[in-house]
C-alpha cells in the first residue's frame, strides 16, 4: 500500500517581509542579491551579472524585489540610472540608453 507523502513545507522569512518560499527559491534570492553586490563593485562584468540574476529569478520563480528592480535599467543592464520622484510615480531613467521605467509610489492594501 502507497503512502502519501507530505509535500516540502514552505519556510518563512518574517523579518525580510518575503512570502512563502521552498528551499531552491530561497538560494536563489541568496544568489542574486549577491550578483547584484558583485554587479556594484565591477564595471567590467556588471551587464553579465544583472543577466544572471534576471535569469535565476525567471527560472526559480523568484520576483526581484522592488529595491533592486530600482537600481539597474531593464533594457541594457546598466546601474547607470537617476531616480526621481515624480508623485504618484518613482522614475527610474537609464542614462546610458535612456529607457525610463516608471514604478507605483502607493502601497498594496
Amino acid at each position: 500500500m502507497k503512502t502519501k507523502t507530505k509535500p516540502a513545507e514552505k519556510e518563512k522569512d518574517t523579518k525580510s517581509g518575503e512570502k512563502n518560499l521552498k528551499g531552491n527559491q530561497n538560494i536563489a534570492l541568496e544568489r542574486i542579491y549577491r550578483l547584484f553586490e558583485l554587479a556594484e563593485g565591477n564595471d567590467k562584468y556588471q551587464k553579465r551579472y544583472l543577466q544572471l540574476a534576471k535569469r535565476i529569478g525567471e527560472k526559480c520563480r523568484v520576483q526581484i524585489s522592488k529595491e533592486l528592480k530600482i537600481k539597474y535599467c531593464k533594457k541594457c543592464y546598466s546601474m547607470k540610472v537617476l531616480t526621481k520622484e515624480e508623485k504618484p510615480f518613482l522614475v527610474v531613467k537609464c542614462t546610458e540608453c535612456g529607457f525610463v521605467k516608471r514604478f507605483g509610489l502607493k502601497e498594496k492594501k
